[in-house]
């Protein structure tokens, strides 16, 4: 995946973020300018791009704090992606299919049960 002495360890912690976000995304990483790469991630037949810095992921071996910050980066990427499958649907696209398939509710004819009728 990597080129030039990047060690197989900030690969797997790569892998690993990424898998712990959603095991379907595939990636790849390509090398970029200075310790800048690129990952390139699909998603349900989306695609993106990511740039990460080299530093900070070997930094993110020991610091769950730069960590977190990669997988938040990777994260927000991949829902926007994802995002954009379902548009503004909160619900999804299957709720909303059953939503519209689903009967309608009639007006009720009678009035309200055991009521009372106006007290004097």
């Amino acid at each position: 995946m990597f080129g030039k002495g990047v060690h197989q360890e900030e690969e797997a912690l790569l892998r690993d973020i990424i898998r712990g976000i959603d095991k379907r995304i595939d990636h790849s990483s390509h090398e970029g300018e200075g310790s800048h790469f690129t990952v390139h991630l699909t998603l349900r037949g989306h695609e993106g791009e990511l740039i990460l810095d080299l530093e900070e992921l070997k930094l993110a071996k020991n610091n769950m704090v730069k960590r977190h910050q990669i997988r938040q980066k990777i994260k927000a990427r991949c829902d926007h992606l994802d995002q954009s499958r379902y548009g503004a649907d909160i619900l999804g696209l299957k709720a909303a299919k059953l939503l519209r398939a689903s009967p309608k509710p009639e007006p009720s004819t009678h009035r309200g049960g055991f009521g009372r009728g106006p007290r004097r």
